[in-house]
């Protein structure tokens, strides 16, 4: 027993390695590459957003991870909308981006994260932060999201706000991505994973406790657009706990 257990926590360790591996060599090849022209012209973001889902689709399949989709995604092109999951790993990015593939987006993330070598400096040049003790920071990241619904990208937010517990089913949900939707009037569009937390729960090394990665099939829930036309702000909390309440019955179900 102590044999296996030893050799499982090999494989974990090594396994965990491999994927900061491919995030670090697939960002210098491919996204990398890509940042330089999109910061020649900020309006060639939705031409290079291809080389984004091909980073996403190869970290996926390197990691043997292959995703599951219930049902196509029902949006129309050209149209921005506002993308909701549950925050369980990090390849929650990757397969969100594989999952929309023809809606370019952009995420609203912590500032935090623009402090990672590389990754970070693409990050903050291409994604939108917010640092949650400042009021201005906030400001300015619903000036930045109308921009971007503006030019017709969509935005990805995890409501949660951050990564649960892992014995947290669904953390409460932060009410920004239903205040943006309602108040720009666009769709809000759920989904669900299934099995982040199982493929590759969010802990370096995958030491710190509960499932501790592995490859195989990621189940995404996709749920059809919910309209906010007619929606006024105090409509945000309600319009909240449906969304919830569809991913608890998801991960309930599953």
């Amino acid at each position: 027993m102590k044999l296996v257990k030893a050799a499982k926590y090999i494989f974990w360790t090594f396994y965990n390695i491999w994927f900061y591996l491919l995030v670090f060599v697939f960002t210098i090849i491919i996204i990398f590459p890509a940042f330089l022209f999109i910061l020649l012209n900020k309006n060639w973001y939705q031409k290079f957003y291809v080389m984004g889902v091909l980073w996403s689709d190869l970290i996926l399949l390197f990691m043997g991870m292959i995703p599951s989709k219930n049902k196509k995604l029902n949006t129309k092109p050209n149209t921005p909308y506002i993308f909701v999951a549950n925050h369980i790993s990090m390849i929650d990015v990757m397969l969100m981006v594989s999952t929309i593939r023809k809606n370019p987006l952009v995420f609203i993330g912590k500032r935090e994260l623009e402090k990672i070598p590389i990754y970070g400096y693409i990050y903050k040049r291409t994604m939108i932060l917010v640092d949650r003790s400042s009021n201005e920071s906030k400001k300015q990241v619903f000036k930045q999201t109308k921009e971007k619904l503006n030019a017709g990208i969509s935005i990805g937010i995890f409501p949660e706000g951050t990564v649960p517990d892992l014995e947290v089913e669904l953390a409460p949900f932060k009410h920004g991505a239903f205040t943006m939707a309602i108040e720009h009037q666009i769709p809000i569009v759920p989904m669900t994973f299934l099995d982040n937390k199982k493929r590759f729960p969010w802990s370096f090394g995958g030491l710190l406790g509960g499932s501790k990665g592995s490859p195989g099939k990621l189940r995404v829930k996709i749920h059809d657009p919910i309209e906010t036309k007619g929606m006024v702000k105090e409509d945000r909390v309600k319009l909240s706990e449906q969304v919830r309440a569809l991913m608890l019955e998801d991960l309930r179900n599953s």
